[in-house]
């Protein structure tokens, strides 16, 4: 008996059959030239007539479009499903314009992530300027344990913040509890690189952008992204923060406001520079903390 692809055999295991139409609406969505069902099916490791029969279900409701040379690109039926998402997950309508400003002021990767209850996605990336880690990417998703989402965390009630804790390692809680106290005074939490070689936080990174490029390894991309972050940075005092010598920074992060006045989003800005001055460091503070009110939506 021959053998399925990797992807079919993990349908029969227990995936269900919609994985495959996911994967194909996200592959063209990412793509930014049409593509071919030969290029689909190699890329996602599925048969062609697997990939055919789907899209051909896909154009009939509008979601993907067939062109003239036999290729397919997204369809205006995904118009509709974008606006609902747009409805219910309203982002900052500046959000944009004011992320560049942030990243060009700074020289400093940026992204801005929606916190949710059990974890944090980004929904705006902006990489052209200055480092981000590589993998961070739009639609990436991390589990909401620390030090994830710790800006806004820092605004929830008391049984969220004991929750969030719980899913750091023992030793590490207090220092992640002092953060949150310190979070609701300053409002921003700046990380050092730890005990991590910023060499090998790099190789990682490089490894979840490569991964990002063949969509069947999005649940491996995902463990090394998950493991990237995990060996971030422990999150500096005030005190370490008031020296006048350079300090390495990995990234800094605050809260953003939807339109209740609510914290759910939260920016982070990634010098990841292994020395960084008094100076430089109050600027990134000031630059961050004024794209954060700009995009505050009440």
């Amino acid at each position: 008996m021959s053998r399925g692809t990797p992807l079919e055999d993990g349908a029969r295991a227990g995936s269900p059959p919609t994985d495959r139409v996911v994967s194909i609406i996200e592959l063209l969505a990412q793509q930014s030239e049409p593509s071919s069902v030969a290029s689909i099916a190699s890329r996602l490791e599925l048969n062609r007539a697997t990939v055919t029969s789907i899209l051909l279900a896909l154009e009939r409701a509008g979601w993907v479009v067939r062109l003239a040379d036999r290729t397919y690109t997204l369809g205006p039926g995904m118009l509709g499903v974008a606006a609902a998402v747009h409805n219910a997950l309203p982002l900052p309508e500046n959000h944009t314009e004011v992320l560049h400003d942030l990243a060009h002021a700074t020289k400093c990767g940026v992204s801005l992530a929606m916190v949710g209850t059990t974890e944090m996605t980004f929904v705006s990336v902006v990489r052209g300027v200055g480092h981000i880690p590589g993998g961070v990417g739009v639609g990436v998703r991390l589990p909401l344990t620390p030090p994830a989402g710790a800006s806004v965390i820092a605004r929830r009630d008391a049984a969220s913040q004991q929750q969030w804790l719980a899913g750091a390692p023992q030793e590490l809680r207090p220092d992640f509890g002092n953060m949150l106290d310190q979070l609701r005074t300053d409002g921003v939490a700046i990380f050092d690189f730890g005990d991590s070689n910023p060499e090998v936080l790099g190789v990682l990174g490089d490894v979840a952008e490569l991964l990002s490029e063949h969509p069947r390894r999005s649940a491996l991309r995902q463990r090394v992204f998950e493991t990237l972050v995990s060996l971030g940075g422990k999150p500096y005092s005030t005190a370490q923060l008031e020296s006048p010598e350079p300090l390495a920074v990995s990234y800094l992060s605050t809260a953003v406001d939807n339109v209740a006045g609510h914290p759910a989003y939260e920016i982070q800005l990634g010098p990841l520079n292994p020395s960084v001055s008094a100076a430089d460091r109050a600027r990134y503070i000031h630059e961050l903390c004024s794209a954060a009110a700009k995009l505050s939506q009440h």
